[in-house]
């Protein structure tokens, strides 16, 4: 370096929970949703009727989830990137960061261990449901500090997925170890889950979505065909757009 000149570099890192702001200046006055894609690499969630983690099929559709809201208009915020870890608690610490409309959690469903069976699949163990179990679930905290917005948009949603033909699985309201989730609507398939931490520590409208039943041979086909898979994203962009025109 010659004399009587200085080169100075600045360098600003923003680092919120180890993730990056997705919200740009010029998206200011559009709404936000917080896309939460449920589990992680290292804790995958369920195994489907098909050797599948159930993560793969919460990152394949909020993927598809946060083009279809980023095309209506919205900013969609993930908690997370595929591939990712990070804590239950950073998930709503995110949620909680942002002046966001809502937060939707992507799960895919299974079943306690008495509806079913185990198989097989690819030199996995993996299960079957023994009888029939299909549809989607919703689920609501009441401590939520914005319980009562999380309703109306759980009863949004639940709306649009009957429309679709779909219906509600009531298995998590069965009296066995692990289920008796106080049913909030048996109609729309809201239960009542206090203690998830995404929905209790959330301090904005939070809604978890079971899509369907992955470990059912015809739930999990119905989920994975692409044309279903558009109808379930556009239910969720209509009740979203519902629940922002009423706030």
């Amino acid at each position: 370096m010659k004399k009587g000149k200085l080169i100075v570099i600045s360098c600003v890192v923003f680092i919120l929970s180890g993730l990056p702001s997705f919200a740009r200046s010029d998206d200011a006055e559009k709404p936000v949703v917080i896309l939460d894609a449920g589990h992680t690499n290292k804790m995958p969630g369920a195994v489907s009727i098909t050797g599948k983690y159930e993560v793969t099929y919460n990152d394949n559709l909020v993927s598809k989830i946060s083009d279809a809201l980023a095309g209506a208009g919205f900013v969609t915020i993930p908690t997370r990137s595929p591939g990712q870890e990070i804590k239950l608690e950073d998930r709503a610490n995110i949620a909680n960061s942002h002046n966001a409309l809502a937060m939707l959690s992507i799960h895919h469903d299974s079943a306690q261990l008495v509806y079913l069976e185990p198989i097989e699949q690819d030199g996995k163990k993996a299960y079957r449901t023994r009888k029939p179990i299909s549809g989607y679930s919703i689920f609501v905290s009441r401590k939520n500090q914005e319980f009562d917005r999380s309703f109306i948009f759980a009863k949004l949603l639940g709306e649009e997925l009957i429309k679709l033909g779909r219906k509600p699985t009531l298995h998590h309201a069965e009296p066995i170890p692990g289920e008796g989730r106080p049913l909030l609507d048996a109609d729309l398939g809201i239960y009542q889950y206090d203690d998830l931490v995404v929905l209790k520590q959330s301090k904005i409208p939070a809604v978890l979505l079971e899509v369907g039943v992955i470990v059912d041979p015809s739930d999990e086909a119905y989920v994975t065909r692409p044309e279903h898979q558009e109808s379930i994203v556009n239910a969720i962009l209509v009740s979203l757009n519902k629940f922002k025109n009423i706030q």
